[in-house]
């Protein structure tokens, strides 16, 4: 009987939402991630709250590929395991015997009660991404976002435990667990310049008409499962408007909004920079690093705003955006034409 086993991970750059941590963190930054990962992280998309002008607010801002991805990665394998099913196992062997046949483990629970998260008082249901274990020590090896950074502790088997059983049904938009496992043998995936020109096209014109490989599942309207009438998807370049808007004082703005876009930027300059190493793009090709450093500012600012209760920054988070808008602008159209 093996007595311990860890699965390989890394902490990705893009950490916004734990469903793109998840799958780029297994996956590793090798060579034959790359132009799949660029591919896949060039759009945004947000759900729209349109129920009068006075309320217009974005309550949701992701990458296009949103949860999906989880399902539309060419190297991993997904299992879905319902609470049922889990019900049926000791947890703790599930998780083990997963990790034996090289299989990690992505699972909601009740995070109150693993020590690492530091919540004892306060209930937070959240999905864990084991990927080790030891029987000596009774521990797993975990990773979640852990005072708000994406990183990797440990748990007590009896800690994993009482999370799991301890989760509430609703508590979280999914329940259960998704096993993932990596292929052996990853064969790259190359993108070519004409669908870098789709998606770069779709996101300065706000439009999805590139072709977008996910597997949407039976999520026949992708991205808009709650009431049509009220919410609607709007793309690419078009979210600045909206963003823009409710920092000047039309809506709320949700706190997640600028960790996304900031994320976004970060793609876009590493995109450029593998484009000019493979020679795409000449080496004295201009850099993204005044869009990212003007928008991280402004994430920055905003966070610290949201932490405070204090939106007295909001009008400067306005013009900080109308500025790196103008600069994305030109600089996606000039992208456009060099590949």
């Amino acid at each position: 009987m093996l007595m311990r086993k860890k699965l390989p991970m890394i902490i990705p750059e893009i950490t916004s939402f734990q469903h793109h941590t998840a799958i780029l963190s297994i996956i590793g930054d090798g060579d034959h991630v790359q132009e799949w990962k660029f591919a896949n992280f060039i759009q945004l998309f947000a759900l729209m709250y349109d129920h009068s002008e006075t309320e217009k607010n974005i309550p949701f801002m992701d990458f296009y590929s949103t949860s999906y991805i989880v399902k539309s990665t060419p190297w991993v394998t997904n299992q879905s395991f319902s609470r049922h099913a889990l019900d049926q196992t000791d947890i703790i062997e599930f998780v083990i015997d997963c990790i034996n046949q090289n299989k990690y483990v992505y699972m909601v629970v009740e995070c109150q009660h693993i020590a690492a998260h530091q919540h004892p008082d306060a209930s937070f249901s959240h999905p864990l991404i084991i990927h080790g274990y030891d029987r000596d020590l009774q521990t797993f090896h975990i990773a979640d976002f852990f005072n708000s950074a994406f990183s990797f502790k440990e748990a007590s088997f009896d800690e994993v435990r009482t999370a799991y059983h301890a989760f509430v049904k609703g508590s979280f938009w999914w329940e259960g667990a998704q096993v993932l496992q990596v292929n052996d043998t990853p064969s790259k995936v190359s993108i070519d310049r004409s669908e870098y020109k789709s998606l770069l096209s779709d996101y300065l014109n706000s439009t999805t008409l590139a072709p977008y490989a996910l597997n949407y599942g039976i999520d026949i309207v992708h991205h808009t499962k709650t009431v049509p009438t009220i919410y609607h998807s709007i793309f690419g370049m078009s979210i600045y408007d909206e963003l823009i808007a409710n920092f000047r004082g039309r809506g709320p703005v949700d706190y997640t909004v600028l960790p996304v876009m900031t994320d976004h930027k970060l793609n876009l300059f590493n995109f450029i920079e593998y484009l000019k190493a493979k020679g795409v793009l000449p080496s004295d090709y201009p850099d993204y690093c005044e869009i990212v450093t003007k928008t991280k500012a402004a994430r920055n600012t905003f966070l610290k705003s949201v932490l405070r209760g204090d939106n007295r920054y909001y009008e400067q988070i306005a013009d900080n955006l109308s500025e790196i808008r103008e600069l994305e602008r030109r600089a996606i159209t000039d992208l456009i034409q060099a590949i």
